[in-house]
């Protein structure tokens, strides 16, 4: 064992990280004769055509990394399935771009493949009232399949600016694998984490923006970032409702709580508003900082920040043994905070330009 990881899972971790570096300057050129990229106009902040190959680039080290990864790898496989779908419809939508409702609906059966083929579903929340668990009973396949949908369009929607989706993605990865390696879960589950969470940061090194680098050279695109989506929620699930870990279910919660607090509140206020969920705006967190005069680099760090942060409050709870109601209770004002700021996203603005 090499720490924590066997010798096995961090060579496939290398090799994932690797090969997906190596994919981003080899696709790039297919993706433009082909027409798969990223041109400037309308909403879009960059000035130049981006190639939108970093989610085949991810997949591909994704994928040759798993086969490397110890132990079984059988219940992974509705996993990989479910990311290809995802993929194969976020290529096709960044070609011809489809209608909403028909990704809507290839995000339904890629959850229902998870849920039913793959028979990973949320079955309990924790103990979160301070009397007994809260079972999900027969309501756990459309409760997980809702669950799913969300987290996907959390990615799907904070893929606005440089390096923004791919950053909470790893911040979120690192989490999970942190919280599997604490419980103590198994290798097969450690080494497929640490396999997607290298594969994304290889991508980061073409997607954010660093000294030398003013604009990302490479996208993932919707391939990418709802196929990121569709992974965190599965190995989410998975990991929450594994006996030997024994994590709280809301400790992964606030993992995952800013993307999907920004997609929930967005939701809530254009609903409320009589407009489509899913129409496009500019009021999400994101657009509110870079909005207020705040740099893209300052913006995408500070909200890896405060991500990374709301996960190691989860984590330290879970691991001090905090009782599950508290830390349950603590999402209550992040909640009432992130919908405040949305409804009133233009004095917010206000505000921080002042400061």
């Amino acid at each position: 064992m090499l720490g924590p990881l066997s010798y096995q899972s961090t060579a496939a971790m290398l090799a994932a990280f690797f090969l997906a570096l190596f994919l981003v300057p080899v696709l790039r050129r297919p993706a433009e004769h082909i027409g798969l990229v990223d041109r400037p106009g309308g909403r879009k902040r960059h000035a130049c055509v981006v190639p939108l190959i970093g989610g085949l680039a991810m997949f591909g080290g994704f994928a040759a990394g798993l086969m490397m990864v110890d132990e079984g790898l059988r219940p992974y496989a509705s996993l990989l399935v479910g990311m290809g779908l995802m993929l194969m419809i976020g290529v096709i939508d960044d070609l011809i771009d489809i209608s909403a409702s028909a990704k809507l609906f290839a995000q339904v059966v890629a959850a229902v493949l998870m849920v039913s083929w793959g028979e990973v579903q949320i079955h309990s929340l924790g103990n979160l009232v301070a009397v007994k668990p809260i079972e999900v009973g027969e309501w756990a396949i459309p409760f997980t399949v809702l669950c799913t949908l969300i987290l996907i369009n959390g990615i799907n929607m904070a893929d606005g600016t440089d390096g923004l989706a791919g950053g909470l993605s790893a911040v979120a990865l690192l989490m999970l694998l942190i919280a599997g390696i604490l419980g103590e879960a198994s290798r097969s589950f450690v080494g497929v984490t640490g396999v997607l969470l290298a594969s994304v940061v290889a991508f980061l090194c073409f997607n954010l923006r660093v000294p030398g680098r003013r604009y990302a050279t490479v996208f993932m695109g919707d391939s990418g970032s709802m196929m990121l989506g569709f992974a965190l929620a599965w190995l989410a699930v998975y990991l929450s409702q594994l006996e030997q870990v024994s994590i709280y279910p809301v400790t992964i919660a606030w993992i995952l709580v800013l993307p999907v607090l920004d997609v929930l509140t967005l939701y809530i206020r254009r609903i409320a508003k009589g407009r489509s969920p899913f129409s496009a705006d500019r009021e999400h967190l994101h657009h509110v900082l870079l909005r207020s005069g705040f740099s893209v680099t300052w913006t995408v760090w500070s909200l890896m920040g405060v991500m990374a942060v709301l996960g190691g409050i989860g984590l330290y709870g879970w691991r001090q043994g905090w009782p599950e109601y508290w830390l349950f209770v603590g999402l209550i004002p992040l909640f009432v905070l992130q919908y405040l700021c949305s409804v009133r996203a233009w004095r917010v603005m206000r505000f921080l330009k002042r400061g």
